[in-house]
């Protein structure tokens, strides 16, 4: 038997993580002595591993990027988070921070944010994960982080740009950008400029239209290309195939019976595929019934309630597109009661 709160957990494989700087030393005088430091240096571009170097080139400005899953509280986390040897010691939401207590032990509550973020201890943290559908050579969740204010800001309008005009945002492919910004900040009484790369969701070479139809299409689906319908010349040449002989002339009876032959038995064949796929409609639609009824129990079980409303709606049900949206509509509600008994168990 499954473990109720367990078993029914899953985790998409990971493929690694792109980064939006790199590395560098330099040498600070620190203590009486000339000293090497390492620094972060941000980037007009995104770092990437090999694999995708191979798709994109070695310093990319652009990605095709596809969110699994439709929730962002679970694609692009974002919290105030604060480290300290490479250990997460406090995470809040700007609200409420759950602290590590060197004195006691544990975690404790406290208000967020704290005095610690305008010194720099803390600062906001955006985890943004996605497909690259292009880099067929490994199948896993990409990662990328960013504290930019700009950018958390700008990725957020994004998704709901994109789930206004489409419908939803899982599996839909958009290109994740660099965009430079011109930047100012205030150093003692001085006033400076700066430029940094924002990250954004761009709708570049997409009209609005083909958002709308992309966000019709199964999530399962996506992923296929649409059919190039040209005329294929090993099946349509131009100047015909080679006539295979004289014979076929003389027997212009035969050939009429065979061309009859052959339209009637496509008929029949095209009338048993109708009916089977009618057959199998009909089986999806009652399986799909099947999976919605275990998952509004499901959803009962771990607390939730189904209004008067939504008992009559899904009783009219009648439809799979109908029955598919119910299923992600209760899905998306048991995932955020699941994730808050979760918080409440295991602070972080």
């Amino acid at each position: 038997m499954p473990i109720n709160g367990l078993s029914n957990k899953r985790r998409l494989p990971r493929a690694g993580v792109i980064r939006l700087g790199v590395k560098k030393t330099t040498i600070v005088h620190k203590g009486g002595r000339d000293v090497e430091v390492e620094y972060p240096d941000e980037t007009d571009y995104f770092v990437c591993p090999e694999l995708v170097q191979k798709i994109y080139g070695p310093e990319p400005k652009s990605l095709v990027v596809m969110f699994p899953v439709e929730n962002e509280e679970v694609f692009f986390q974002q919290f105030y988070r604060r480290y300290g040897n490479g250990i997460l010691l406090c995470k809040g939401d700007g609200v409420e921070a759950h602290c590590w207590d060197f004195d006691k032990g544990g975690l404790k509550k406290v208000d967020c944010p704290c005095n610690l973020l305008e010194k720099g201890g803390c600062k906001p943290v955006g985890n943004l994960q996605f497909l690259l559908p292009e880099v067929e050579e490994v199948a896993g969740v990409w990662q990328v982080n960013t504290s930019s204010k700009n950018s958390i800001i700008d990725l957020n309008s994004g998704i709901d740009f994109i789930r206004a005009v489409a419908g939803r945002i899982a599996m839909i492919p958009l290109l994740l950008k660099r965009e430079e910004i011109a930047t100012l900040r205030v150093e003692g009484k001085e006033l400076k400029k700066g430029r940094h790369y924002t990250m954004k969701l761009s709708l570049e070479g997409t009209s609005l239209k083909k958002l709308q139809l992309m966000g019709k299409i199964k999530p399962t689906e996506i992923l296929l290309p649409a059919p190039d319908e040209s005329q294929p010349e090993d099946l349509f040449p131009a100047n015909g195939f080679k006539p295979e002989g004289e014979d076929e002339e003389k027997k212009p009876v035969e050939q009429e019976k065979k061309a009859k032959d052959a339209a009637k038995a496509k008929e029949d064949d095209e009338k048993k595929k109708a009916k089977e796929k009618e057959a199998f409609e009909k089986a999806e639609l009652v399986k799909a019934g099947h999976d919605l009824e275990a998952l509004l129990k499901s959803y009962q079980e771990v607390g939730g309630k189904i209004l008067k409303k939504q008992a009559a709606r899904i009783e009219e049900l009648k439809t799979r597109a109908e029955i598919d949206l119910a299923v992600e509509f209760f899905t998306l509600k048991k995932q955020a009661l699941e994730k808050q008994a979760e918080e409440e168990a295991i602070p972080f």
